[in-house]
């Protein structure tokens, strides 16, 4: 009997292959009604069909209690009241059958998703190689997904350790392949959020919020007969996989940029020892002159520069201000103290030696990069022979008479072609001080937006012209960083005091 024979049928896919199920209970359906073709749906999903639809066509419901299926049947007679009742039951035991097995798979991924991602933060909490990250992030994902193919790709400053794969592609480097390529002439700019990109290959972006770290990509999912489309599920986990990725990636990059400050501000310290011992050391006293000066960089080294040469009976002072800041304001520098060692020996007069240091700058810098100087010649007696070149000009102070200003005469050294460069003569009185600074004091700006400026400098200089120059000195220092306040220094500072002591 038919309904017999279909309700047997649930008791045979129970000891057997429960997906044949639904054509099995069609076969009888068909069978009964002598149709030519026929097709058991669940609301748009097609469970079974059988034959080639022609000509006119039946709908039939079958019951199914809170199940809703329908039978399609292309000619032949209605099957019988008792026959779809008999495969809806059949059918509705199936579906519950059917969810069931799905929700324990669903269950058991869970526990394999959670397993494999404990597995993986494993590896990566006390892993820094950016290649065995990723080669642990792909392997765990094509084997949770059960993917054939595979391949991983990373940013360049993460494969900057070890050399990636032939076939780099920008703005990636690929790291891993397992089996043939999966990104096939694919724009990776285009691929910003994980995508299935078709039913049998799924990618993920592998990001830190607003950057780019990597793509992992996935292909060819394995069941048993062959190869089975990627869900939405899988895609969610292999988000999850790279977001985990993108963590780790995150860490070591964070951890290498660390390193690198650190080796940096390292090399910086070393460099500003070293420019702090090519600092000359003011003689206190020579030839009835009294000497003393500082100089404070902005950053950890600077582009300000004082020396002395003493040749003769002679001794000339030089004071730069090298245009920039930092490490190459600082190159810069030194490579006009060794221009001025040498020029010196070349020359006794302040004229040729800053044409000199002007064809130097000239033919090592491009146009931009220039340097201010002021040149002091002293003899004792109290003449000063002195040439400015775009510098500020000097002080001259006196506890008993006027304050003035010896200004520069002509441009900066490197800036133009044949600059006027000439010098001068002053004579200071026994207790005169001169005093040459660079424009990192002059220019000195508070939170107000004001500059430390001449004017106010000239009267702090007007009002300690007495005091002993280590004092003198100071009175500067704390004044201009009391002016600043919480503002930061935006240039070097340099001063330099000379006063005549008999």
């Amino acid at each position: 009997m038919s309904v017999e024979g279909i309700l047997a049928l649930f008791q045979e896919a129970s000891n057997g292959r429960q997906g044949e199920l639904p054509q099995q209970v069609l076969a009888h359906l068909v069978a009964e009604s002598g149709a030519t073709a026929g097709a058991l749906r669940r609301g748009s999903q097609v469970l079974a069909e059988t034959g080639d639809f022609c000509g006119p066509r039946s709908v039939f419901a079958v019951p199914a209690g809170r199940e809703t299926f329908e039978l399609e049947l292309s000619g032949g007679l209605p099957p019988s009241e008792g026959t779809l009742l008999a495969a809806g039951t059949v059918l509705a035991a199936w579906w519950l059958r059917e969810e069931l097995r799905a929700s324990r798979f669903a269950e058991r991924r869970r526990v394999w998703e959670g397993e494999s991602l404990r597995a993986m933060a494993e590896v990566l909490s006390g892993q820094l190689d950016p290649r065995v990250v990723g080669q642990s992030l792909l392997f765990h994902a094509m084997a949770l997904l059960d993917a054939r193919r595979g391949e991983l790709w990373l940013a360049p400053e993460l494969c900057s350790s070890f050399a990636p794969q032939g076939d780099g592609r920008a703005p990636f480097c690929l790291v891993e392949r397992v089996g043939r390529e999966i990104l096939v002439g694919r724009r990776f700019d285009a691929l910003g959020e994980p995508t299935l990109v078709s039913p049998h290959v799924l990618v993920a972006p592998i990001r830190d919020r607003d950057r780019s770290l990597g793509i992992l990509a996935l292909a060819d999912r394995e069941v048993r007969g062959g190869l089975a489309p990627f869900s939405e599920k899988d895609l969610d986990t292999v988000t999850l996989f790279a977001a985990q990725g993108a963590l780790a990636f995150a860490a070591i990059l964070a951890l290498n940029l660390r390193v690198e400050r650190e080796r940096l501000e390292g090399e910086l310290a070393l460099a500003a020892a070293v420019q702090k011992h090519l600092l000359p050391r003011l003689p206190e006293r020579w030839g009835g002159w009294e000497f003393a000066g500082f100089s404070v960089p902005s950053r950890q080294v600077g582009g300000d520069l004082y020396d002395v040469v003493e040749y003769d009976s002679k001794l000339t002072l030089s004071v730069f201000d090298v245009s920039g800041k930092g490490v190459p304001a600082a190159l810069l520098a030194a490579s006009l103290q060794g221009a001025l060692r040498l020029a010196a020996t070349r020359t006794k007069r302040l004229e040729v030696l800053a044409r000199l240091l002007d064809q130097h700058l000239a033919t090592l810098w491009a146009a931009h990069q220039f340097a201010t100087a002021f040149f002091l010649e002293f003899e004792p007696g109290g003449t000063v022979r002195y040439l400015g070149a775009g510098h500020p000009p000097a002080v001259v102070v006196s506890p008993t008479r006027p304050l003035r200003l010896l200004r520069s005469q002509g441009p900066p050294l490197g800036l133009v072609e044949e600059p006027m460069l000439r010098d001068d003569v002053a004579t200071l009185a026994v207790g005169e001080t001169l005093v040459v600074v660079t424009d990192g004091i002059l220019e000195a700006g508070n939170e107000g937006g004001q500059e430390f400026g001449l004017d106010r400098l000239q009267g702090l200089l007007a009002a300690h012209a007495a005091a002993p120059l280590p004092q003198l000195l100071e009175r500067v220092r704390e004044s201009v960083f009391a002016f600043t306040g919480a503002v930061p220094g935006g240039d070097d500072c340099t001063l330099v005091a000379v006063r005549r002591k008999s």
